[in-house]
């Protein structure tokens, strides 16, 4: 088994193009996202240099970007994704209800069919696996949330959007609902609304989906 390494904060870093170092910091933060890097496990340079395929001097910075905004953190020395607290969590859920649900009312009719179509087409066929795939089901929250928060026309309002579901996903892994299929449905309604273009319908949609994702990790709480 090979030890993780840790970032020397005191070595120089080499002169990289600006744009890789970009590109590997949004690819690592998709990564921290979606859980590919499971959270409070050591990071390991090696291993991320070879799957992003990038040499260690722009990995080295992206992740001190990173750890920077607080999204990874040193823990006796090892880098490893930074969890935050059940209190943070709910907080954070407090606030994303009230934004969210107003960027999906201004959301309502401003998203291209084709992109409705699309995200519907793969909920739906998601829903219908014996034995669905969690990751595709984060992959996809976090696509119709991003389409919402593109389409609601205040940018101010989707960056904070975005600062909070990032840092709200530093809770746990998501786990599967413990009914899938209503977790689609709830998708999908929210859909419906969007494309109707009717806001209102659009805002409760938001709304509950919302309740029903605190209420789900609640759950799963109580029963640990």
């Amino acid at each position: 088994v090979q030890e993780p390494e840790t970032l020397d904060a005191s070595a120089p870093a080499a002169p990289e193009p600006g744009g890789l170092v970009e590109r590997v910091h949004a690819q690592l933060y998709d990564m921290v996202l979606k859980h590919e890097i499971p959270l409070g496990t050591p990071i390991s340079e090696r291993q991320l240099s070879l799957q992003l395929g990038v040499s260690r001097t722009p990995l080295r910075e992206a992740l001190r970007r990173l750890e920077g905004e607080g999204f990874i953190r040193r823990n006796r020395g090892v880098l490893e994704v930074r969890r935050i607290t059940l209190e943070e969590f709910l907080d954070l859920l407090k606030i994303r209800k009230v934004l969210e649900a107003e960027a999906a009312a201004l959301a309502a009719g401003s998203i291209d069919p084709a992109t409705v179509d699309d995200l519907r087409q793969r909920l739906t066929q998601l829903a219908e696996e014996e034995h669905p795939d969690n990751h595709e089901r984060v992959s996809l929250d976090l696509e119709l949330h991003r389409t919402i928060c593109a389409a609601c026309g205040n940018e101010t309002m989707a960056k904070l959007i975005e600062e909070l579901r990032r840092k709200s996903m530093l809770f746990a892994t998501p786990p599967a609902p413990q009914d899938f299929r209503a977790s689609v449905a709830q998708h999908l309604a929210l859909l419906e609304a969007l494309s109707a273009g009717d806001a209102a319908r659009a805002r409760q949609a938001m709304a509950d989906h919302l309740d029903k994702t605190l209420a789900n990790v609640l759950s799963r709480l109580l029963k640990r």
